[in-house]
């Protein structure tokens, strides 16, 4: 039986897996890992799971979809239904299973916190009485996009921004959003593109600031509280949607690079540099190597918040990077976290051949991780493997492998 229940199940594309107990979701999604890896990998994979899986995540992007009404009594045999004329609705949610062009208008989520719903009744009721259009995915016409809410869930600081297309009573939305999130930073973006994607062409501050604070705080094993790391966070910034559990999985690497004390780090597609950032205090010097430079600018800003000084942020492909300077074996430690689509062949070869003793490996995806396995395994030897739930009641699981010269 589900330990969690919601209504919109089975049409909302929030979550694929909340038909399960969580118990049975990490089951699966350990035995559909383990068989990924069999290749690699024939040990026992231990998880560390999300303590609490309702409400863990910090960030969400919701759809306004101005869309046709589908009617539950549609019969696709009567005549009548060639000359009925449409029926439209305004949805504000996740997308429909499967759909990019529908909305879910959600009365109802476990994995946001709980104002998210009456944040979204506000603005409906706004929105309504602004007489403001949804947008049209199809038609490309209308004036709301896109809503965005992240929490830092160690500060408890928010932020609330609004993707449109065109001007709207500022005024008046603001009050929509502090009637429940007082507090709460308010941005609005701009969006005039014709992808689906909450990618603004301008930003600007409603209310409070551009930004919000985070915290991660790294633990020993006996859960002390051995280093917390602060982060600033902007709309765009990419961080763990789990954040409680995301530190978890620092703590763990933070342990490990503890116990092999490399004088060096190489943070390959590092981010904003959230494991050099994170053991910075561990090594002479950490290098960390990103493509997308805004994460690159938040990476220098949140050393500098930090007092880090010996961290060494390179706006590259790693690809790119380990070809124009070769990486230094001594006393060298490389810590892997590509994004989904897994590492770039030559800067898998350059790290399978860098003669570099230890290294480990972050996959959000089991597949492209076993792809890169290939590569590396041809040099190196698989010490160890687990994973961490960040995504309950989704199909995906954050693994982590560590990996000896051979």
């Amino acid at each position: 039986m589900p330990d969690i229940t919601c209504k919109h199940f089975g049409t909302c594309g929030g979550c694929a897996l909340l038909n399960l107990s969580y118990e049975e979701q990490v089951a699966k999604k350990r035995a559909k890992l383990q068989d990924t890896l069999k290749d690699f990998w024939n040990g026992e994979i231990p998880v560390t799971v999300t303590d609490e899986p309702k409400h863990f995540r910090n960030k969400v992007e919701l759809g306004f979809c101005h869309q046709v009404k589908w009617r539950e009594d549609y019969d696709r045999k009567d005549p009548a239904n060639k000359t009925r004329p449409l029926e439209f609705e305004s949805a504000l949610g996740f997308k429909l299973k499967g759909r990019w062009d529908r909305a879910v208008d959600i009365a109802e989520c476990a994995l946001f916190n709980q104002s998210l719903i009456p944040l979204l009744q506000s603005i409906r009721a706004w929105a309504r009485a602004e007489k403001l259009e949804y947008y049209d995915q199809r038609k490309h016409t209308g004036v709301l996009r896109h809503l965005m809410v992240r929490e830092g869930k160690n500060t408890g600081e928010a932020i609330v921004v609004l993707f449109v297309t065109d001007d709207f009573n500022e005024k008046t939305f603001v009050q929509a959003v502090e009637n429940v999130m007082p507090s709460a930073h308010i941005m609005a973006a701009v969006n005039n593109g014709l992808a689906d994607t909450a990618a603004p062409e301008s930003l600007r501050v409603l209310k409070g600031k551009d930004h919000i604070f985070e915290k991660i705080v790294l633990t020993d094993e006996s859960g002390k509280t051995v280093r917390e790391v602060t982060f600033k966070l902007s709309p765009q910034s990419f961080f763990q949607t789990n954040t409680l559990t995301a530190q978890k999985m620092y703590s763990r690497v933070r342990a490990l690079v503890k116990k092999l004390a490399p004088r060096r780090i190489y943070d390959l597609y590092g981010g904003a540099g959230s494991f050099s950032l994170s053991c910075a205090d561990l090594c002479e010097k950490s290098v960390c190597v990103e493509s997308v430079a805004p994460a690159v600018y938040n990476g220098i800003e949140n050393a500098k918040i930090n007092g880090v000084t010996n961290v060494q942020f390179f706006c590259a492909k790693v690809e790119d990077f380990v070809k124009q300077q070769p990486i230094e074996k001594k006393d060298a430690l490389i810590i892997l976290d590509p994004p989904r689509g897994g590492m770039h062949p030559k800067a898998a070869k350059a790290v399978a051949e860098s003669g570099v003793e230890n290294v480990l490996y972050i996959s959000c995806n089991p597949v492209t991780l076993a792809a890169d396995l290939k590569i590396l395994t041809r040099h190196y030897d698989i010490l160890h493997v687990e994973a961490f739930d960040f995504f309950p009641h989704s199909e995906h699981i954050e693994t982590f492998v560590q990996l000896k010269l051979k």
